[in-house]
């Protein structure tokens, strides 16, 4: 199978604050992390694809920036995540 991903894949393991204008908001764990996403590990309630939310990394030393994302695909383990900006 042909590898598809534009970006390199770094593994990251951190908690994320992830708000969902019909589910609000719950502390999600990421799985790795690339210029254009992250992976989202399964969390408090379900994602599906398209939906639009937003993220907040939390385990920063400085409070990190809210950033909208798109969710893209869904797997078993969680939901791969594309930076809307």
């Amino acid at each position: 199978m042909r590898e598809r991903r534009q970006f390199f894949r770094m593994r990251f393991g951190s908690r994320v604050q992830v708000t969902h204008p019909s589910c609000g908001s719950a502390v999600f764990r990421t799985g790795d992390v690339s210029d254009g996403g992250l992976y989202l590990l399964n969390g408090p309630f379900e994602l599906a694809i398209g939906d639009e939310i937003t993220v907040q990394i939390l385990d920063l030393p400085e409070e990190g920036p809210v950033v909208p994302v798109l969710v893209v695909r869904a797997d078993p383990g969680g939901v791969g995540l594309q930076f809307a900006e």
